[in-house]
This record gives structure tokens, C-alpha cells and sequence, in this order.
């Protein structure tokens, strides 16, 4: 992990990008860090105060890329103490593990709505995650689903103007069998199937997925998904067609560069693939103060905010300021600093039990004295 993020951040200072988080509203943040950190075994990793409203970082590991366990993507929550409507164009969150979590803790904090090959729940805000088992990625974190209107334009607006990357998606392979009332004796009537695969869940039609860097398993990706097909994953049932309902709970997802104004420039002048189509929208873009922790009085964090096509905000967020933004971590120890400062401890609780032992002995001799009963003590 560690040199996959020297690479990262090689890349990002030569005008790479990287995906570092996004920010969602929750009425009640407790409960929702409960649902990530109990039901999923995610940590907070930071926690802050955005104007009057309290916001906590969770993610599986520290979000530095410049630790070697560092590098994860985080869900910023933030608290508004009012009912969230978490809409259906972030459709969901994806996760790939190693290792099923414990389905008694998720119950216990969240709702399990579906679980036939792979697990798709509910947070206690509204929001949909879908989890499934794999070879396990260094990052859990797989990808957030956002439904599109056009899904060509939306398409070349994150190629060409955020820089992505597009992945294949794969292919479902194709097979003929027979079906219906004669299926058991051989069937008179054959169609042609798809052979999917149950224990992943299954982008919808016309999906298409993007990322940064060069291996998609290694980062967090977007997968766009068109109005106009079906979103039938695990209990979702979204008609195609169906109005995009954004919500107010999707806040922003935030992307890590070395130039804020530069990519700010890009959009700006970005022209869509349409002519007479939808144009990005740009909003604040400047220091956000008082965020940082490593340099004197709290400096500030360049950004900039923009809109996609479909009005999903996004925000380019300084890479160095956002390393100043991170805790400063624990100074590491050998094991055998360690082992001497444990021997140390044990040492110290042994002394003071043994001095406890000298006082209750001492006490017991003078009472013995002070009674009569200790006089052959006497001329010691």
C-alpha cells in the first residue's frame, strides 16, 4: 500500500487526480457513525465543526496518502438536525471485502434489505450500500452509483473535463436454454439468457464506470447509471424512465489536484458533447480557513466547487492543504521501546504493591505492640 501511495501522490503532483471523499448529510450523526463503525468496522478519523454542525470522517483506514496504512476513501457526515431526503440519484455505495461482517451487529444499527449473494442494506440516514465478497481490495470502498440523464454527455464531461479513466464494464456471457411449460421434458421453446453472476451485484443497462489511476481495483470509482434504463439492484426498483429525485442529502464528492484554478479553467470552459446541452455550473472557489492542523493559527484549504451536468456537485480540493488538514499522527515506537516501557509499568506496579504490603505489615506490627501482644517485638 505504501508505495501504490508514493505513486499517487507522484501522480497527483504531476496533474494527476485522486478521489478522496464524499460528503453526506445525516439528521442524526451518532447513529450513523454507529452504522459505519459497529456494522461495517469503519473508524472515525476526523471530526470538526462545519459552521454550527458537527462532521465526522469515517473510512477503513487513515485518509493520508502519506502513511503507509493511509490512502482510504472517507464519508464526511454531516449533522443538520432535520430529516434528510436522501433522494434516488445516488443510487447507492459499493463495497468489496474479504470477509462477510457480522449480520447480527449491521442489524443492530442499520436495515438489511437484501442478502441472496450479496448484502445490500440501509443507514439509519436513508442512504443505500451494497456490500458483496471478492478478493479484497486495499480500500473497501468500490464506487458510488449516480443516475444520469444523458448518459453520453455525462460520459464526456467526467472523461474530459474531471479526466477520468473509463473501464470496461464486463460483458454478462450469453447462453440458450429452453423455458416454459415443457422446460422439464426438453422444451419446445428456447431463449437466449444471461448467466449473471449472484454474488456481485449487477450494474444496470447502459452503465458506464469511471476512475482515476491506472487499476481500478486500487481506487474509488463513479458509475453513472442512465435515466432511461431500470435500476433493479438487490431491493432498488427504480422504472426506467423514472425521475432523477437528487435529495438534499448527497452533498459533494471531493477530488484531490495539484492546481485548483487550472481544473477550475477546464471546466469552465468545457463544451458539451451536445450542442445546446447542459453546461457545469462553478461555485465558491477560494481558501477555506481555519482547517488546517499542521500549520500555525489553522491556514486554509484551497477548493473549488463546480456542478456536473446533472447538477451533482463536486469540489477540487488542493492536495497539500488537505495533508495539512490531517491529524498529526502518533510518533512510532520499536518494539523494543516498547517492551522497556511495559517492563517499566510492571516494574511500577510492583513497587507500589509491595510497598502497600510493607504498610499493612508495619501497621499490623504496631497494633500487635500498642495491644501487648507484640512485646517479644520490643527490644529488636
Amino acid at each position: 500500500n505504501g508505495r501504490y501511495l508514493q505513486q499517487e501522490v507522484n501522480r497527483i503532483k504531476n496533474g494527476g487526480k485522486f478521489m478522496q471523499h464524499m460528503v453526506l448529510k445525516v439528521p442524526d450523526l451518532d447513529k450513523e457513525i454507529k452504522f459505519w463503525t459497529k456494522g461495517y468496522g469503519f473508524k472515525v478519523v476526523r471530526e470538526r465543526m462545519a459552521g454550527d454542525k458537527r462532521t465526522a470522517f469515517v473510512a477503513n483506514s487513515p485518509e493520508s496518502l502519506e502513511l503507509e496504512d493511509g490512502g482510504a476513501f472517507a464519508l464526511e457526515l454531516v449533522e443538520t438536525k432535520q430529516p434528510v431526503n436522501v433522494g434516488d440519484g445516488l443510487a447507492y455505495m459499493q463495497l468489496r471485502v474479504g470477509d462477510t461482517p457480522r449480520l447480527s451487529d449491521l442489524v443492530q444499527v442499520g436495515k438489511i434489505d437484501f442478502a441472496y449473494g450479496f448484502l445490500q442494506t440501509t443507514s439509519p440516514a436513508g442512504y443505500k450500500v451494497n456490500l458483496y465478497v471478492g478478493e479484497a481490495r486495499r480500500d473497501p470502498f468500490e464506487l458510488i452509483a449516480l443516475r444520469v440523464s444523458d448518459i453520453d454527455s455525462a460520459s464526456d464531461f467526467y472523461q474530459n473535463a474531471l479526466g477520468m479513466r473509463e473501464v470496461e464494464l464486463p460483458v454478462a456471457e450469453k447462453y440458450t436454454d429452453a423455458y416454459g411449460p415443457l422446460y422439464g421434458f426438453g422444451g419446445l421453446l428456447r431463449k437466449e439468457f444471461e448467466r449473471v453472476d449472484v454474488f456481485k451485484p449487477q450494474p444496470p443497462k447502459g452503465s458506464r464506470y469511471f476512475c482515476y489511476g491506472k487499476n481500478e481495483n486500487m481506487t474509488m470509482g463513479v458509475l453513472l447509471i442512465p435515466q432511461s434504463a431500470a435500476c433493479n439492484v438487490g431491493a432498488i426498483d427504480i422504472p426506467s424512465g423514472a425521475p432523477i429525485e437528487k435529495g438534499d442529502g448527497f452533498g459533494k464528492f471531493a477530488i484531490l489536484t495539484n492546481d485548483v484554478q487550472k481544473d477550475r479553467t477546464k471546466i469552465e470552459s468545457f463544451t458539451p458533447l451536445k450542442p445546446g446541452g447542459a453546461r457545469p455550473t462553478l461555485g465558491f472557489s477560494g481558501e477555506v480557513k481555519g482547517v488546517s492542523l499542521k500549520t500555525p493559527g489553522g491556514g486554509g484549504t484551497k477548493v473549488s466547487v463546480f456542478g456536473d451536468l446533472d447538477g451533482y456537485q463536486g469540489v477540487w480540493v488542493d492536495y497539500q492543504d488537505f495533508e495539512n488538514e490531517q491529524p498529526v499522527p502518533p510518533k512510532p515506537t520499536s518494539l523494543v521501546a516498547e517492551f522497556e516501557e511495559a517492563m517499566l509499568a510492571a516494574n511500577k506496579e510492583a513497587s507500589i504493591q509491595k510497598k502497600a504490603a510493607q504498610m499493612e505489615e508495619y501497621e499490623a506490627l504496631g497494633d500487635a505492640v500498642r495491644s501487648g501482644s507484640g512485646s517479644g517485638y520490643v527490644g529488636m
